[in-house]
């Protein structure tokens, strides 16, 4: 049985850092970018660890800064991944960049689509309006990522086939817990986000171990038997 972290910024750890956490954790790690060069970066990180899948793409904060060059030097790199991500939209945050955030997503929807790859996503209060889409083009795999969103909007995601993630802010954080509670375990991943500084949580892969422990403790399901549920869903995702 082996842990998994999906979605992990893991270009700001070193490479050592990483090596030793998938040594000592049995661990499957998933590498996303939030621009051309960190998705360099975790390429070159996959082809130096075991148990490292990486994601390439563009997050919806830094959309701004990205020329029609990264876009497009980004999407060459499609080969080399199973993945794409993290990438998305946020109308909470970054408002003003909505129009270009969309159609640089549609972008990547229609390189996921056509070369079955799989989406990890931030979708900070736009969960409906990127679920529509990953029906619309026809998405076969994705995550959302952090999932904060409706409840009701919860049967849906696991009724298309696509997966949410949980992390360890669903400790103190009351939607991400909420969201736990009503969530069908066959549809959850757990993810560390890190190195992210949450609330004085600084979020880290190490913290998986601990995320499993409450998810047992929540679903009232034996450590082990959660282990392996979420390692069978992370398969379908990523595998």
């Amino acid at each position: 049985m082996t842990y998994v972290d999906s979605h992990c910024h893991a270009d700001e750890y070193s490479l050592e850092k990483l090596r030793a956490i998938i040594s000592k954790y049995g661990m499957k790690i998933v590498g996303v970018s939030v621009d051309y060069s960190s998705a360099l970066k975790i390429l070159n990180y996959s082809n130096k660890l075991n148990n490292f899948i990486p994601c390439i793409g563009i997050h919806p904060w830094y959309v701004e800064k990205a020329s029609d060059l990264d876009i497009m030097k980004l999407l060459d790199l499609v080969n080399n991944v199973k993945c794409i991500g993290e990438v998305g939209l946020d109308t909470r945050f970054v408002a003003k960049t909505i129009d270009k955030q969309r159609e640089i997503f549609i972008k990547f929807l229609e390189v996921a689509r056509d070369y079955d790859l799989v989406l990890n996503l931030h979708s900070v209060d736009t969960w409906r309006e990127i679920l529509e889409l990953l029906v619309k083009y026809d998405i076969n795999r994705a995550v959302f990522h952090w999932y904060t969103g409706p409840i009701n909007l919860l049967r849906e995601i696991n009724d298309s086939g696509y997966k949410i993630s949980i992390n360890p802010a669903v400790k103190f954080q009351k939607k991400h817990l909420e969201v736990l509670e009503k969530a069908s375990i066959e549809m959850i991943v757990t993810e560390s986000d890190g190195p992210y500084l949450y609330k004085g949580l600084n979020l880290t892969p190490e913290m998986i171990p601990e995320v499993i422990n409450f998810i047992s403790k929540i679903k009232e399901i034996e450590e082990k038997d959660v282990i392996k549920v979420i390692y069978n869903n992370f398969e379908k995702l990523f595998m």
